[in-house]
């Protein structure tokens, strides 16, 4: 007989499994939108869905969707969930969100946010070349539209560029980093408070003063916040 803790593991594999399932044979949006909006929970038999997910439904499925299984709303979670931003259990497959976001690009316009981001990662040119400037252009003008993913990994590559050009002596956090973390962490954004909170953990290990106590309590994560479609 399985003992409790057995039954309930067992019980979430097979409803993750079917979720999986629902995913690919018909593109189901209340499935991946659960999925995508529970990454962040870390619940092993959910990342071994999402895992799985990215194994069978690849960049060339997506492509070669003629039936028009997945919609508009199903590659957007599912794009995004492919970034990798939400877990780091999760793989980052760009070509994957690269190819639902181009699907769905000419009807819903803040994709374009989505793609520079994943034409920075995957980017060679160096920081400052003008590809990457007019792709962080991008992001600056959809984190003006109050668009929270632009505004998040604005505050990261921001944080980053202060890291790289050895600025963090004077210990302190941009101003403008948290200025675009302000907006996501009041709505309870995952990743924002995830992120913030790793700011400080930073921080604090270099012996800036309060800067543990400027912590935000992980009760205010909301993950309704990532049904941003």
């Amino acid at each position: 007989m399985l003992e409790k803790t057995d039954e309930k593991t067992y019980q979430q594999s097979f409803i993750h499994s079917y979720l999986g399932h629902k995913c690919i044979s018909e593109g189901n949006v209340d499935s991946i939108k659960y999925l995508h909006g529970n990454i962040c929970l870390e619940h092993p038999p959910l990342i071994e869905t999402i895992s799985l997910l990215q194994l069978n439904l690849t960049a060339m499925e997506i492509m070669e969707d003629t039936r028009h299984t997945y919609g508009d709303e199903f590659l957007y979670y599912y794009g995004m969930a492919c970034l990798g931003e939400l877990s780091p259990l999760i793989v980052r497959d760009l070509n994957t969100a690269e190819g639902c976001f181009e699907k769905i690009r000419m009807n819903v316009p803040k994709i374009n946010a989505r793609l520079a981001y994943i034409n920075l990662l995957k980017s060679t040119d160096p920081h400052k070349s003008d590809k990457n400037i007019n792709r962080i252009s991008v992001l600056r003008k959809w984190a003006g539209k109050k668009d929270i993913f632009s505004m998040i990994v604005l505050a990261k590559i921001v944080c980053e560029h202060f890291l790289l050009e050895e600025q963090s002596d004077d210990m302190s956090m941009p101003l403008l980093a948290l200025k675009l973390l302000e907006v996501p962490c009041q709505i309870g954004h995952p990743v924002a408070i995830k992120f913030y909170n790793a700011v400080m953990d930073d921080l604090d290990a270099k012996g800036v003063a309060n800067a543990r106590s400027r912590k935000l309590d992980t009760s205010r994560i909301n993950v309704a916040a990532l049904y941003d479609y």
